[in-house]
């Protein structure tokens, strides 16, 4: 398989996850038009893999478009969007914590 074959792959499957994230995202949200933003830069960018004639100004494209859908997800989360998301992801960590800890202390110590 060659290296722009693969290229192309991931650029699409990474944009097939941007877009389920998408689809997720609140009507109207930062979040969502960031996520909109970076599976159309994925697609320009498997696009530019597979015309290498046009790759300069189609990677420009691509890169400006990831770049704003990362400017997107920063407003977000300074406009508290992203709240929820982490308050879940601290509180999977919480809990696999002292998962983790309760485990250890059954453990075997070593001294």
């Amino acid at each position: 398989m060659s290296p722009e074959l693969i290229r192309v792959v991931v650029a699409l499957v990474i944009g097939l996850l941007l877009i389920d994230q998408f689809r997720r995202s609140a009507v109207g949200s930062r979040r969502r038009w960031a996520f909109a933003l970076g599976a159309a830069a994925m697609l320009v960018i498997a696009t530019s893999n597979l015309f290498v004639g046009a790759l300069l100004p189609l990677m420009i494209i691509g890169g400006s478009l990831a770049l704003a859908a990362v400017w997107l997800l920063w407003q977000a989360y300074q406009r508290g969007e992203l709240a929820d998301r982490f308050e879940r992801a601290r509180d999977y960590l919480e809990s696999e914590r002292r998962r983790y800890d309760e485990q250890d202390r059954g453990g075997s110590h070593d001294g």
